[in-house]
């Protein structure tokens, strides 16, 4: 769809952290089929919150597999934030993939730009209550290890001008 018609069409529902709050509700047209994907970010992230991520990641029960582009043999092992921005900063031809199973979605990060933390995910994979439960488990996760707001909207490359489909700020 046009980010037009999202814009008038999409909800932002605010959920806070903790057992308060607005709960997160599953409805398909945010997940309907169009040929985009969907986007789970944190904006203004620093270095720190990669790290809680990189780190909360090695303690968390999901499918998680890392790795450099360039490299002809990948251990799969998620390095530390420091090394890995370095590494990015270093080598201007390197790249780096991130992608995370929770239930049947995957959640793939390319470390765009230290400052948004961005995953995408297929919105075929949310397909209803079950699928959506994950994503929101993601979610709430993503925002709890960083101590930052989550929103997720439509794949793009300016998050702040684009309508939130999901918004969670945990307390």
């Amino acid at each position: 769809m046009e980010l037009e018609k999202w814009t008038a069409h999409a909800r932002r529902v605010p959920v806070m952290g903790g057992s308060g709050g607005t709960e997160m509700c599953y409805r398909s047209e945010d997940f309907e089929v169009d040929g985009a994907l969907r986007d789970v970010c944190i904006l203004d992230a620093s270095i720190t919150d990669w790290r809680n991520l990189l780190e909360g990641l090695k303690s968390r029960d999901w499918t998680v597999c890392f790795a450099w582009t360039l490299s002809e043999s990948n251990d799969g092992v998620i390095p530390d934030a420091d090394g890995l921005f370095g590494r990015l900063e270093s080598e201007p031809e390197e790249s780096a993939r991130l992608a995370v199973q929770v239930g049947d979605i995957w959640f793939t990060c390319y470390f765009f730009d230290i400052d948004e933390i961005e995953f995408t995910f297929d919105p075929a994979d949310v397909d209803g209550p079950l699928p959506f439960a994950h994503l929101e488990a993601f979610v709430r996760w993503l925002g709890d290890a960083t101590w930052k707001d989550v929103v997720v909207t439509m794949e793009g490359t300016d998050h702040r001008a684009m309508p939130a489909l999901i918004e969670y700020s945990p307390t």
